[in-house]
């Protein structure tokens, strides 16, 4: 009995190829369909049929021994693809993927590495196969250190159309194809233009997905395929030859299975090469010695924002929801129901948004498409006509249609009964204890850490942020409960399923995988600064397996550094340990300890280190005193103080100290009550001594005055020192200073402005009243105006 074959040449992410293909399979009714799919993916696929497993999702095909080699195989219930494997289950009919492995793909990218040296980290783009539906390939550097992957980011700059095969076909709407159609890249293109279109994406569109549920669409593809090779010889490359001569060798041995009727779905652009008289005998001489490397295959969830061109992708969709409700709505019935749901989202943001301008948007829609000469209105219509309705005439108005109901916001659902690792296993297990769904919008979330159970979310979000997997984005919680507040962004990528994945190695469960990475970042860094803030992130994970490790690895570091700057780095985050790790219920004895240690050293070495510095190697030295200030303070140690402020008295005092650091000190001494008014009042008299060369005094006043104004407002004598010393510069002088005086007052507020201004007008009234009214030149006294103001910001 001759075997019925039928070639079903789609496009991918294509409503109207999906519903045309149900179509043509309900009418055919193949014993099996052999999908456009890498083979190594085939077991897998099987269960898309899971009825918890919700599109959009994506098949991830990944090196278990290089994590970063992996490819992305999305899935929307519009995909033809996703209809094919649904109507096998429905139909008891057998599916095959076709398409050449990943195994052998990323084996040939393997040899290609090897054979050449390291790309560009920036323009390297690895070419995407073209599977059943848009896939990305993400490889890791050969720069990269294996230690520190930054997957997610590199996954997203390597994503590229696919390589080989024509971008349009492959890919859907909403690729980078040029509007102006180059039959180089899009050989579609070449019709569009015959027909009079200069974009191919709407002379598809038009011609073919706006008639879903016709069977008769593939012959004129495959006609229209057939034809358009002939005509453009295009050469392709090595890797669509190789995937070709797969899909016909997968073919050759499903027909001599005996399979009474069989069907093949795949890319339109492949269908003639797969018609069994053109099948090669060089194809199975083209396969032999391929390089394979190990696979593993897994679902993740996926979403509409990922499909879509928006998100930076080569491969995808312009409209995904719209392509979601084009495939579930009828064409009579889909423009109502696109309007009344835009008309429903604007009315919940308090727009005026009534049925009426719902009905006249599907008229101008409608008009727009005749006046076009379509034969209904698509997306574009339907958007320029909600604009002009709803939006009156604006499209801000319509930022949150396009993004709900032009592109979507849907995110997958994956059940847990499907292979995983375990430490995909053990995260899913968590966000369902703690309630943690992923979602694909930003959300808040404000955590009490005094309730256990939102103190256990919080560990989870620092020990993935530990694994390199942002899922949360933690912000600064202000106000009374701050101390046991905290507040997060959590918005879930799918690109982190493969972040999941790489972490695998260094453990089972989120817990033993965030200590194993600590313990090892730990052992490879060199700075305090670098430990101390990786402790500080280990205990708000709660890693108490970690800590051991990271504690010594700060006494080793800590007793061969003498650099003063890095002690001062990392006592800041130690000292958040200390002061919060009680509300944490965080053992931080060991903490206590280094502290213990390195406050009498960065304060014995601090006046040295602050000597013979110039104001640009001051300045960052100054921002790690101020940190180190608020540190020690905050621990409230008795003794602890006593050292630093005898340290902070040293610096003010050492005449080789920079007068930035030489003020900043006499200010933190004086707002902690360790100097008197009098005291200070001495102590900026001779820093404006007129000995003192004039830089120095400059940079002394930025110090001293560096963050308020109020220090002059309420301390009169200070005030008058510093305006009896401005008073008696020369006016050349007065005028070179002036840039660098306005750094003093740059942090100054304006009602703080203000009141010094006010204050030098009265003590000028006063000295005014006290003179003799013939004897003063108010002319002169005018002048002075303009430069107080300029000095003040005012």
């Amino acid at each position: 009995m001759p075997t019925d074959l039928r070639l079903f040449g789609i496009r991918h992410h294509g409503p109207g190829s999906a519903a045309s293909l149900v179509a043509a399979l309900d009418a055919f009714r193949p014993d099996i369909i052999l999908l456009e799919c890498p083979a190594d993916a085939e077991a897998a696929l099987a269960t898309a049929t899971h009825p918890e497993l919700v599109p959009p999702v994506a098949l991830l095909v990944y090196n278990p021994k290089q994590q970063g080699q992996a490819s992305f195989l999305p899935f929307a219930e519009f995909s033809p693809e996703w209809q094919a494997v649904q109507w096998c289950a429905r139909n008891s009919a057998h599916v095959r993927c076709m398409d050449l492995p990943m195994s052998l793909r990323f084996g040939m990218r393997d040899a290609v590495q090897a054979s050449t040296s390291p790309p560009d980290p920036l323009s390297k783009r690895e070419g995407a196969p073209d599977m059943p539906t848009d896939t990305a390939t993400a490889e890791t550097e050969a720069t990269s250190a294996p230690a520190e992957p930054s997957l997610p980011e590199q996954t997203e700059q390597a994503e590229e159309s696919n390589s080989g095969a024509p971008s349009f076909l492959e890919r859907g709407s909403g690729g980078e194809v040029s509007t102006e159609g180059d039959p180089e890249t899009d050989p579609v293109a070449y019709i569009a233009r015959l027909a009079g279109y200069t974009d191919s994406e709407q002379w598809w569109e038009t011609h073919l997905e706006h008639a879903p549920g016709n069977a008769d669409t593939f012959a004129v593809v495959l006609e229209l395929m057939t034809a358009l090779r002939e005509e453009l010889r295009r050469p392709e490359t090595e890797e669509t030859l190789l995937r070709e001569a797969f899909m016909r060798e997968t073919l050759r041995a499903a027909l001599a299975q005996g399979y009474p009727r069989v069907a093949v779905v795949c890319g339109a652009w492949h269908a003639p090469v797969l018609q069994t008289e053109l099948f090669k005998k060089e194809d199975k001489a083209r396969l032999k010695g391929l390089k394979k490397v190990p696979t593993e295959t897994t679902w993740i969830p996926w979403t509409y924002e990922r499909l879509s061109f928006s998100s930076g992708y080569g491969a995808g969709v312009l409209s995904p929801a719209w392509y979601e409700l084009l495939f579930a709505q009828s064409r009579a019935e889909v423009l109502t129901h696109w309007m009344v749901r835009a008309t429903r989202l604007l009315r919940g943001q308090d727009v005026d948004a009534s049925s009426a301008h719902a009905i006249e948007g599907v008229r101008l829609a409608a008009a727009l498409a005749a006046v076009r000469g379509l034969a209904l209105p698509g997306i574009d219509e339907l958007q320029e006509a909600a604009v002009a309705i709803l939006g009156g005439g604006y499209a801000e108005p319509l930022a949150l249609v396009h993004k709900e109901l032009v592109i979507g916001v849907k995110l997958g659902e994956v059940p847990a009964g499907l292979p995983a690792t375990p430490l995909q296993q053990d995260l899913a297990q968590q966000q369902k204890t703690l309630r943690l769904k992923p979602e694909a919008l930003p959300k808040p979330l404000d955590l009490d850490l005094r309730q256990p159970a939102q103190l256990d979310r919080s560990h989870l979000l620092h020990r993935l942020r530990l694994l390199a997997i942002n899922w949360g984005e933690p912000e600064d919680a202000t106000g009374s409960r701050g101390t046991f507040h905290e507040l997060w962004t959590l918005e879930w990528e799918p690109e982190m399923a493969l972040s999941v994945i790489e972490a695998g190695r260094w453990g089972n469960t989120v817990l033993t995988a965030a200590a194993a990475r600590a313990t090892a970042r730990a052992a490879e860094a060199t700075t305090l600064e670098a430990v101390s803030t990786l402790l500080e992130e280990a205990l708000r994970a709660d890693l108490g397996p970690a800590i051991p490790a990271l504690v010594a690895r700060l006494e080793t570091i800590g007793a061969g550094t003498r650099d003063v700057t890095h002690l001062l780095a990392a006592l800041p985050p130690l000292a958040q340990v200390l002061r919060y790790g009680n509300v944490r219920r965080t053992d931080t004895a060991q903490v206590a300890q280094v502290v213990q240690q390195l406050i009498p050293r960065l304060c014995i070495g601090l006046p040295a280190a602050c000597a013979g510095l110039d104001y640009d190697a001051a300045k960052p030295l100054l921002a790690r005193i101020e940190d180190t200030h608020q540190a020690i303070r905050l621990l409230q140690n008795p003794t602890h103080e006593a050292d630093w402020y005898a340290a902070l008295a040293a610096v003010q005092r050492n005449t080789a100290t920079n007068g930035l650091l030489a003020g900043t000190a006499a200010r933190l001494l004086f707002d902690t009550q360790q100097a008197t008014p009098e005291a200070t009042g001495t102590t900026l008299g001779l820093a404006l001594a007129p000995a003192q060369p004039t830089d120095y005094s400059t940079a002394w006043i930025e110090g001293f005055l560096r963050g308020s104004g109020l220090l002059l407002i309420h301390h009169r004598e200070l005030f008058d020192l510093l305006d009896t010393w401005l008073g008696s510069l020369p006016e050349d002088t007065f005028r070179e200073i002036v840039p660098l005086l306005r750094r003093a007052f740059t942090d100054f507020s304006l009602p703080e402005r203000r009141q010094i201004l006010e204050l030098a007008g009265t003590d000028a009234s006063a000295q005014m009243a006290s003179t003799e009214v013939e004897d003063f030149d108010w002319e002169r006294g005018a002048r002075v105006l303009p430069g107080l103001r300029e000095l003040l910001g005012v």
